[in-house]
């Protein structure tokens, strides 16, 4: 993990990036509980944060913490929707995975540019 990252700074980005879209998504237009979307899109940016911005996006670049981002979504939204009591939640988790994994690619690229960009230690031997 890169020691010049500015946490607050990333999840208060991120926040402002995918929790409309889940509000949407899930609230307005699928009658989900705006409780219940906020809790999953809270949940849901926490993990994909510090899995896939901090962790794969640095190792493995974009296009892999993006389909990671996919799958991330489409199985938090729809297991926390079904534990919630939703059913037939598949289609509402397909539409938020793809809408989500959209903004998360152009996440990724500020993340790259202004975040995870600083210095490397390499270590001697």
């Amino acid at each position: 993990m890169d020691v010049n990252v500015n946490h607050g700074r990333a999840l208060l980005r991120k926040a402002i990036l995918t929790l409309p879209f889940v509000w949407v998504i899930l609230s307005v237009f699928n009658d989900v509980s705006f409780v219940h979307s906020t809790i999953l899109g809270i949940v849901l940016g926490l993990i994909s944060y510090f899995l896939g911005d901090l962790m794969i996006l640095p190792r493995m670049g974009n296009t892999s913490a993006t389909v990671g981002d996919f799958f991330l979504t489409l199985i938090v939204i729809w297991g926390g929707l079904n534990l919630f009591g939703y059913d037939e939640a598949f289609g509402e988790s397909l539409l938020t995975a793809i809408v989500i994994t959209i903004a998360e690619y152009f996440f990724h690229l500020w993340m790259e540019r202004t975040q995870l960009s600083g210095p490397r230690h390499v270590r001697q031997s």
